[in-house]
């Protein structure tokens, strides 16, 4: 009897042990732990050669190596998940995609963001980083929370040029009537109009075909993208004009980022910024081979050495940009512009 009632005593203790060990591997904060590994997608437009794809290689290697294969990120680049950067940041708002990048299309949730998209903002990459990775990034990033995103880091997309098939551009007046694409912006539509050209909203993906088939005339991209994209087959004319500076937004789905350890977000985050390094360092280090190489594959350069006359002519958005976002805006573009 004695021995029955020893042997019940221990399969309780046993069965008790068991479901607090259960209940604790079933957390909330511990994805990965226990059982097979939480895979986060990764999504971004570009191709993978791009220094975003570069970089988003090197936040999965990253990620897979310092949780010991817990977090597995698949990668989808070149659009293969979603074809904009509009159509990803949505995907991750409801969670369809985990992870994401996206650049000017993210003032369409974070209208604050409109502000690092004002005309000659910033003159160098080096200006444009220090506010991004200093207060007024983190303040402007964090107003993703209420879209269901989490904000990691700024990667680059980096200074926009201008290429076109109809003729240089080196004054205002060739801008006249030209047709541009530009993204899904407010901000870049009207920049364009105060430069007296006919701006197209269009997605990313529609581009290269409309430039071929001469429904645009022209576009606005970083080097890195108009090299990637081989627009040189379509454009004859880039002209180097620096217009807007593009930082890019990582960002994560609030409810993938919360079922993550604190130790998992970490790392997370240690991820993002290598990603951010090596993307901007490539941006930087490619962007004067690219004008040689643009050259080499028939392109006619023209860089804007005097842009004066072209911010004079946006000043109007400046001025629009802050009434209509309203709130603490104009004091953000003030903090940045007293910075320099």
């Amino acid at each position: 009897m004695f021995k029955q009632k020893n042997r019940l005593g221990v399969l309780s203790f046993l069965l008790v042990l068991t479901l607090i060990l259960s209940a604790c591997s079933s957390g909330k904060g511990e994805a990965g732990s226990v059982g097979k590994p939480t895979t986060l997608t990764f999504a971004y437009e570009l191709p993978e050669a791009h220094p975003w794809g570069v970089g988003a290689a090197e936040f999965k290697k990253i990620v897979e190596e310092k949780t010991n294969g817990d977090i597995k990120i698949e990668l989808y680049g070149n659009g293969s998940l979603a074809g904009s950067g509009r159509e990803i940041q949505e995907g991750a708002k409801i969670g369809t995609i985990d992870i994401g990048i996206s650049s000017t299309p993210m003032a369409q949730l974070n209208q604050y963001q409109d502000i690092f998209s004002l005309p000659y903002i910033f003159s160098s990459r080096e200006e444009a980083w220090k506010v991004l990775d200093g207060p007024v990034g983190d303040r402007v990033g964090k107003k993703l929370s209420e879209h269901n995103l989490v904000h990691l880091a700024y990667w680059e997309d980096g200074f926009r040029q201008i290429t076109n098939d109809k003729h240089p551009i080196d004054s205002l007046e060739d801008f006249k009537g030209l047709r541009i694409r530009v993204p899904e912006s407010d901000v870049r539509i009207e920049t364009f109009k105060s430069l007296g050209a006919s701006p197209l909203p269009m997605a990313w993906s529609e581009v290269f075909t409309a430039l071929q088939q001469g429904t645009i005339e022209g576009q606005e991209n970083p080097l890195s993208v108009v090299s990637s994209s081989s627009f040189y087959d379509v454009q004859k004319y880039l002209t180097i004009s620096n217009h807007v500076y593009s930082p890019a937004t990582l960002f994560i789905n609030q409810n993938k980022w919360d079922a993550l350890s604190e130790e998992q977000q970490k790392i997370i985050i240690e991820a993002a910024n290598a990603g951010r390094d090596i993307n901007r360092k490539l941006n930087k280090e490619q962007d004067a081979e690219m004008v040689k190489d643009l050259e080499e594959k028939g392109m006619e350069v023209t860089v804007l050495e005097d842009v004066q006359p072209f911010r004079e002519a946006t000043k109007s958005v400046w001025d629009n940009v802050g009434k209509s976002i309203g709130g603490d805006a104009q004091e953000i573009i003030d903090e940045i512009t007293s910075s320099q």
